[in-house]
């Protein structure tokens, strides 16, 4: 009986010590196109606001952020064209990847409607 215990009282303190090592390591936002800045080059930073009352965020990007649209990796010029282009900029939704350690975007996701 004191074993059984004693391997409960083991296997919870494991348990609790590995959930306290438990961190989160991104953010990702989703933002209307419309609250979407992009970066005018690889090493800039992107502004965006989750919602109307929110504050504006600026983050930097770096050479190793990610561009896709609509599951595609694309280069930052063509997606920047690509955003130009869409006509109901409220409607279509990007997701803004944040890796919080490093304080840097990691990807931009756009998904355009219609292509």
């Amino acid at each position: 009986m004191h074993i059984r215990l004693f391997v409960i009282s083991l296997l919870a303190t494991l348990s609790f010590a590995a959930s306290a090592e438990n961190h989160i390591i991104s953010q990702a936002y989703e933002v209307a196109v419309s609250d979407l800045r992009l970066p005018g080059n690889l090493v800039g930073s992107v502004s965006f606001k989750e919602c109307d009352s929110c504050l504006k965020q600026t983050v930097r990007v770096t050479t190793e952020t990610q561009y896709l649209l609509n599951n595609r990796t694309v280069s930052l010029k063509e997606l920047k064209i690509a955003v130009s282009s869409i006509a109901d900029k409220q409607n279509n939704i990007t997701t803004v990847i944040h890796h919080l350690q490093s304080d840097a975007i990691v990807a931009v996701h756009v998904f355009k409607k219609g292509i």
